[in-house]
């Protein structure tokens, strides 16, 4: 009987421990495609916005929209109007699953993400778009200077 007792409330205990989970840590460098970058996720509402990253080191309003962009000290810079809707780092903490982040090379990039969407070749930048993520590369360096997470696509000029 006391067996029996001890194999119950150790099955207890193992059904009690698998049910507890802890929150994802999204202080993890991460850039998610179509998601977020860090802790800054699209949809976000403006208040979670500034309640995890606090003061922004300026704004600025975004023509022609009733929205802003906010820049932050970890270098994330984010439109939003009442919900974040695109988010772009140029600090190199930050990286896909794939390693692809700002300061690696353009053509590692391009071999992570594979085939863009859309090319774009601006006077000092190449935009590489694949739709739910984008990166621009200098056309000086070849290296990776910003990377974007949207959540939806930007309108296309060119095709690759």
């Amino acid at each position: 009987m006391i067996k029996l007792r001890l194999i119950l409330a150790a099955a207890a205990l193992v059904m009690a421990s698998a049910c507890a989970t802890t929150p994802p840590d999204l202080n993890d460098g991460q850039i998610v495609h179509g998601k977020r970058i860090g802790v800054v996720e699209l949809g976000m509402p403006l208040s979670s916005l500034l309640s995890v990253q606090g003061p922004p080191l300026r704004t600025a309003p975004i023509p022609n929209t009733a929205a802003t962009t906010y820049t932050f000290a970890d270098g994330l810079t984010v439109g939003a109007e009442e919900t974040v809707y695109w988010i772009i780092t140029e600090n190199e903490r930050f990286r896909t699953d794939t390693g692809v982040g700002p300061g690696i090379e353009q053509i590692a990039a391009r071999a992570a993400l594979g085939k863009p969407k859309c090319v774009e070749t601006r006077p000092e930048v190449t935009v590489y778009d694949y739709g739910d993520l984008y990166f621009e590369s200098g056309n000086v360096d070849g290296r990776v200077k910003r990377v974007g997470v949207v959540a939806r696509e930007r309108p296309c000029t060119q095709t690759n």
